[in-house]
């Protein structure tokens, strides 16, 4: 059997000191839209959003999922917070559009709130997950962008419940920075073809003018 695929999970910016207080969530939208700005590839960019996002809001694990070509599968992008045991499998996982949360999130273009994955019988195959990881509770984001539901982010808690208003609402702000993430990224690698095609057209010799 061939060895599973590591992936190398980077960061475009160095974290600035953390902030505390009502100057936490401010602090936070700022340094991931500066991500935004800075990252040369958009799983730079959602790496470095994750782990300024988890800690804020106070999830003990983070993940987020991009659709993966035309399939009906997303593919794990960036993850704050799963053990070292897990980190050689992260970059071949998958998850099917319309199953557990985070498909779910995707296929009806809303949140997913979950406030105690074991007392919710549908999430039976989630719950030995949960009890290897440690969350009980987790909120699932679609990533919506001007053209479609590119992914999700998904954020898993330790203690049972409904997050506070305050909380939903910063979820909400990281998601929407993550799907311009999307967005960028897209325009950037349209923006590399045509200069790629510019540069193999000025390379081409010039026909010959005729007589």
């Amino acid at each position: 059997m061939a060895a599973p695929r590591r992936k190398v999970w980077q960061r475009p910016v160095e974290a600035a000191a953390p902030a505390t207080g009502a100057d936490a969530e401010v602090t936070l939208l700022r340094d991931i839209a500066h991500a935004i700005l800075r990252a040369e590839r958009p799983e730079e960019a959602f790496q470095f959003a994750l782990d300024r996002a988890a800690p804020v809001v106070g999830a003990a694990l983070a993940s987020v999922f991009l659709l993966d070509g035309a399939s009906e599968l997303m593919r794990l992008t960036a993850a704050y917070g799963w053990p070292d045991r897990w980190r050689p499998w992260l970059g071949d996982m998958r998850v099917r559009i319309g199953f557990g949360p985070s498909g779910e999130a995707v296929a009806e273009r809303r949140n997913i709130e979950v406030p105690d994955v074991f007392a919710d019988r549908s999430l039976e195959d989630w719950q030995e997950v949960a009890g290897e990881l440690g969350f009980r509770a987790l909120v699932s984001l679609p990533l919506v962008t001007n053209r479609r539901v590119e992914g999700a982010a998904t954020f898993y808690f330790v203690d049972a419940g409904m997050p506070a208003p305050r909380v939903r609402a910063l979820l909400r702000a990281v998601a929407d920075l993550m799907a311009v993430m999307v967005e960028q990224g897209s325009l950037r690698d349209r923006l590399r073809r045509a200069e790629a095609a510019l540069e193999e057209l000025a390379a081409a010799p010039s026909p010959e003018e005729p007589a």
